[in-house]
């Protein structure tokens, strides 16, 4: 009797132990068959860039920069081809970007800090814009550190000050390793240093106590370290103490920006009046519907050329209105009054379409000079 119950508990746990492994493979396909649907549901990323990706850089300088000069040339990275505009206190420009992209304007600052606007359009209609906030300053920031720092700014300075020899650089990597792309490129070209950057930020302030101060301007928050070799002044050249500050006060702060440790010290602070809004300027584009005489139609808009309108036609000398045609692209700088209309245009730009005899080019413009005879 004993050897039965033996048996029949043996038989009980191989039977069980078989319908456990059973389960356990089961489950174990089921899973595996699961996790091949899932797999197979999930699209494969696609290792090409999406040719939605607009690009929009300036390689010059950065925000915020300090110079020391009136006389700059910006340069940057755009679309091949696309059509870029200038907008500042002191000037109007739209010019086109070469085949690779790149573009450099030859413009003035103010004393003072200039509010910069980037925008590029293209044919399609669509634009990107950059913001940039650059301070021309006479003012001598001295280098707050060792003179080894002062050599690697300077180095720093040498390599960045001429648009060119940043336009060369990108050319050659471009050349070299064009499957890279912009973006990257631009980010080689433009990375960090180590050494300290001469900055200026400008606000209202929000915060201040002796050793610091916190800035705010257009929504955007700027811690200021200050020591006590930092300069006050009122204006141009008044000296004032640290006591004379208050918060509201509008200020420019100007130092040296420390990339390894993210924060700015303030070699000299201005407590200068609040400026008035700027004048409300923009890009415009599209195809002209209507030219009469001076008067252009555009998306339902009128525009009135007047003698201090900038007119450029892409392929034309000294042009003028007689030189529009309906279906032109046209890309302008536009004032707006307080309703949103449209009361200057500053500065115009036009690529002629099928319907403008500028628009017709050799169909061998492109080719070598033997294929062209061989035409």
């Amino acid at each position: 009797m004993k050897k039965e119950v033996l048996i029949a508990i043996i038989s009980g746990l191989i039977l069980g132990l078989v319908i456990t492994v059973g389960i356990y493979t089961a489950n174990r396909s089921l899973n595996v068959q699961r996790a091949k649907k899932q797999m197979q549901s999930v699209p494969t990323p696609s290792l090409l860039p999406s040719t939605n990706n607009k690009s929009l850089n300036l390689t010059s300088h950065e925000n915020f920069d300090l110079v020391d000069g009136s006389n700059l040339n910006l340069s940057g990275v755009a679309l091949p081809g696309a059509i870029v505009a200038l907008i500042s206190e002191a000037d109007n420009q739209i010019i086109a970007a070469d085949k690779e992209g790149i573009f450099i304007f030859k413009t003035k600052l103010i004393k003072g800090f200039n509010e910069i606007t980037l925008a590029a359009g293209d044919e399609t209609g669509s634009l990107q814009t950059q913001n940039q906030v650059l301070t021309y300053s006479t003012s001598k920031i001295e280098a707050e550190t060792s003179w080894l720092m002062s050599l690697a700014y300077a180095a720093e300075e040498t390599a960045t000050a001429g648009a060119e020899s940043v336009t060369e650089k990108i050319k050659e990597r471009l050349q070299d390793t064009v499957s890279e792309g912009l973006v990257s490129i631009k980010e080689q070209l433009t990375s960090k240093a180590t050494a300290p950057r001469k900055k200026a930020y400008v606000g209202k302030i929000l915060s201040l106590d002796e050793a610091s101060l916190t800035l705010t301007y257009k929504e955007q928050n700027f811690n200021v370290n200050l020591k006590p070799e930092t300069i006050y002044v009122k204006g141009a050249n008044t000296a004032i103490d640290w006591e004379d500050l208050k918060v509201n006060d509008f200020v420019i702060a100007m130092g040296w920006f420390h990339n390894d440790s993210q924060e700015f010290i303030a070699a000299r602070l201005s407590r200068i009046n609040e400026p008035e809004p700027p004048l409300n300027r923009q890009l415009i584009s599209g195809k002209i519907s209507e030219v009469d005489g001076q008067k252009l139609k555009l998306n339902g808009k009128t525009l009135t050329l007047t003698k201090k309108t900038d007119l450029t036609v892409s392929g034309v000398n000294a042009a003028s209105s007689e030189d529009l045609a309906l279906g032109d692209n046209l890309f302008a700088i536009v004032t707006l009054d307080s309703n949103g209309d449209i009361d200057t245009v500053n500065s115009v730009y036009v690529l002629p379409g099928k319907n403008n005899p500028a628009g017709l080019t050799p169909t061998n413009i492109d080719a070598s000079p033997s294929a062209a005879d061989a035409e």
